[in-house]
């Protein structure tokens, strides 16, 4: 029967990352979460619908038009976003001028 020293033995303590932390965050977790029910409802909703919009006329499922309108909505978002910080600044330029 041999006998182990004291410093053979893993110790429990302080097995952080170089990071700080000892796993994953919470953002992380969640992030994550949030991505796989994404990808959950766009798998799931295979659907035929017809979609007619003023010139056009296509059929597609409803996970398509679901994701346009998601990216629409964000480029929109975008665009508008821009301009209004533009406006904002340009506002704040002229009031130092004066």
């Amino acid at each position: 029967m041999s006998t182990s020293n004291d410093n053979d033995l893993p110790r429990s303590g302080n097995n952080s990352a170089a990071s700080g932390t000892s796993g994953p965050s919470i953002a992380f977790i969640v992030l994550a979460v949030v991505v796989a029910l994404a990808v959950i409802f766009f798998l799931q909703n295979s659907e035929p619908v017809f979609i007619d919009f003023w010139v056009f006329e296509k059929k597609t499922t409803i996970r398509w038009s679901i994701l346009m309108s998601v990216l629409l909505g964000v480029l929109l978002d975008r665009i508008f976003t821009i301009a209004w910080r533009r406006r904002k600044k340009n506002k704040a330029k002229n009031e130092q001028n004066n």
